[in-house]
Order: structure tokens, then sequence, then C-alpha cells
């Protein structure tokens, strides 16, 4: 795509934030999530730009300060590719002058208070002190089997799950909104796990001292939900209330437990990536590494190097060296843990339900359990097929938009 302008006109930005990076600055348009790093010297041409100057005077500029001639026009079409531009017919820019408040502001800002984490830290000290005192309090998995019945644990604890899942996305976007950045809630998937996922790609509008307790948020949800799972337990317990009673709260606290340890596997994009990736200082770890790998396949097979859709910095690419056997080693392991266990109980279970579909005489408590099970499988494998071919819809758009933007 090429913008031409004459030198002595103006130009019209979207409201953008600007971020100082290692690298250079972070310039993005939070209302659309488009964010690319520019040298800074490129993000003070847009400020001269945002701030009424002619495309002469911002040329002009950049030639007296870094003694090099700067191609409006090839820089103009980068800005616009970034939706940056505003065109004759948007909207006027007093709309966005005034960013619209987000909701639930407020409660994001009491939720992460001084005094509310003074609370978190009691709540938990409380749990780790029964722990010490009952070991039967201890997470395990023998928690889960909480009753003899496996379809009811089943559908209990998948009922469970899903305030839990959303405890943990919900803190994930109160963290964000208490900074006034909006998110939204969605479902996506890591390799072939389905996964809830909150979306902040504001986040990169702010400093990255204040991007560590959104992406740690769901983390703190997990342990506050653990505590408050084993004291009711333990409170439980002490009331003389039915013994699967305080053992179902244990069996919940262990799925939170699980959803900890899975914060670990960074090679899927969990939260402990986001924190470390950010540490690192890096923009897009991940996206880098697959990248760097699929050039290294390519240059061993003799092969063109593949076309970049992005640009990433000298920092991402050497970290990107760095991570890759991480990746390769964790996407190996999934893979692995695929064929020898998923798989092998995966068609156990279908050919046990088969097995009691065609065998006569079957008792009706057993065809429940098998008409349960088929359901339940059929939904989640139907989930994560939608899923996968959204998010390659999506991806192939994003190509082929790239491919026209490249080409006009």
């Amino acid at each position: 795509m090429s913008v031409t302008v004459p030198g002595g006109t103006t130009v019209r930005l979207h409201r953008l934030t600007m971020v100082a990076e290692d690298d250079g600055v972070m310039v993005g348009r939070p209302d659309t999530g488009s964010y690319a790093v520019f040298p800074e010297e490129g993000a003070q041409v847009l400020r001269l730009l945002d701030a009424g100057g002619t495309v002469a005077d911002a040329a002009a500029w950049y030639a007296r300060t870094c003694g090099e001639t700067l191609d409006m026009e090839d820089f103009l079409a980068a800005v616009d590719d970034l939706g940056f531009l505003r065109a004759d017919n948007d909207a006027p820019d007093a709309a966005e002058s005034v960013p619209a408040p987000v909701r639930w502001q407020r409660l994001g800002r009491w939720t992460f208070s001084r005094p509310a984490l003074v609370c978190y830290g009691v709540l938990v000290t409380a749990a780790l002190a029964a722990m010490v005192n009952d070991p039967a309090l201890r997470p395990s998995y023998h928690q889960l089997m909480f009753t003899s019945h496996i379809s009811l644990i089943a559908v209990t604890l998948f009922g469970a799950a899903i305030p839990c899942i959303l405890a943990h996305e919900g803190f994930h976007a109160l963290a964000g909104r208490r900074l006034g950045l909006p998110s939204t809630l969605g479902i996506g998937r890591r390799l072939y796990y389905l996964v809830a996922e909150t979306r902040m790609d504001t986040l990169l509008s702010v400093e990255r001292r204040h991007r560590y307790l959104p992406f740690l948020a769901g983390m703190l949800a997990d342990v506050l939900l653990v505590s408050v799972f084993t004291l009711t337990s333990a409170g439980l317990s002490r009331t003389g209330a039915p013994g699967w009673l305080p053992a179902l709260f244990l069996a919940v606290s262990f799925t939170c437990v699980l959803r900890l340890i899975w914060q670990f596997l960074f090679y899927l994009e969990t939260d402990l990536y986001y924190v470390a990736a950010t540490a690192l200082r890096c923009t897009d770890l991940q996206s880098a590494t697959r990248f760097h790998l699929r050039a290294l396949i390519r240059r061993r097979l003799r092969r063109p190097p593949p076309r970049a859709d992005t640009e990433w910095s000298e920092h991402d690419r050497a970290m990107a060296r760095r991570y890759a056997p991480v990746l390769v080693s964790g996407y190996a392991f999934s893979l692995a843990s695929l064929a020898w266990a998923a798989v092998p109980t995966a068609l156990t279970f279908w050919s046990t339900a088969i097995h009691r579909f065609t065998r006569a005489g079957t008792p009706a408590a057993d065809l429940f359990d098998a008409a349960f099970f088929v359901a339940l499988t059929t939904c989640e494998l139907g989930l994560l097929l939608y899923v996968t071919v959204r998010d390659g819809r999506a991806k192939s758009r994003t190509a082929t938009a790239a491919r026209r933007g490249a080409s006009a």
C-alpha cells in the first residue's frame, strides 16, 4: 500500500499510546489492539504529526536529527497498514480524546488494594496451617475419588470447574480493568488443549512493571480457591457433615492445584510464560521462536526461508534461539503424553462404551454411564474442532490482508 501526501499537509492519527521499551517505543492503538515497536525517532515523528505538524516539518526534523532522509510515503504507508491513520470519513477525534470509562474498574482497584491483599495473606496462611496440622487436607490425587460413582465424579468436577475457571479469568480481567484496560473472555486452543483465556492486548499500552499483576492474578485466584476449599472442608469435618461433603471440597481444591501446575508449562503460553516473556523484555517470544524453528527446518531442507508476516526485534530473535529447545521439548512431551496415555485411555473408554451398547442385557446404569461419556466426549471434540477451524480462518484472513497490503 502507498500513501501519497503533499509535504505541506497534515495527517490525522487515531488515539495512540506510546510506551518506552528497550529496543524502541511500543506504539499502539488500544481500541483495535494494533501495536508495533518503532525506533525512538519514528515515534517522535508520530508525535509531531499528532501535534498538528505538517509532513514536511516532520521530515525536516528527522533529517536534522538523524542526518538522513526519511521516506515519508513509506513511513505513512506502514503507519496506515497498522490502522493508525484516520480516514477523512472517520469519526471526529473528540470521541477519542477522553476514553470511555471501563466497567468494573472500581471493583478491580478494590480487589487488588492493600487491605484486600492483607486479607488474602491471612486466608492463605490459615489454609497452610490447617494443612500442616491435618495431613488429610494436603493436596493429593486420591482426593478426586470422593465417591465410588465415576460418572458422578466427572459430572461434579466438570460443573465445579466452570465457576473456578471464571474466577481465575475474572481476576485476570479485574487486574487489567483496575488500570482502565478493557478485556474479553473467550475460548482458545493450545496444541490439542482447550483453554479459557482473557484477552488483554491493551496491556502493551502500559509500562512493563504494571503488566505482572494482570498476568499473575489468575494464579492468585487459584491459590485463594484452594485456601477457601481447604478451610471449608476442615470446618465441615468438625461439624459432623456427611463424609462425602468435605471430600467434595477437597476434590475441587485439587483441580485448582492442577490448574496451578499447568501454568508451569511455558510452551503452551500459560500465565507464567507471559510473566517470563515480560521479565525477559520480549515483545512476542513465542511467535519469534516458531519463525526461528521454521526457518531452521527450511534451511536444513535447503529450501527458501519463510516469509515473515511480522518483524521481530533483535532481542526477540536472540531470545528465540535460547527458548527454542524449551518449545520443542515441551511440544514433544505433550505429543508423547498423547500417544502414551491419552489415546490408549480414550480407546479403552470408547471400546467399553461400545461394548455396553452392543451387549445384550446391559444394566440401565451402565448404559447411562456410557451414554454420558459419549455425549461429554463428543461435545469436547466438537468444541476443539470449532476452535481449531475458527483460529485457522482468522490466521488465513490475517495472512491474506498482509499480502494485499504488501502488493497494494
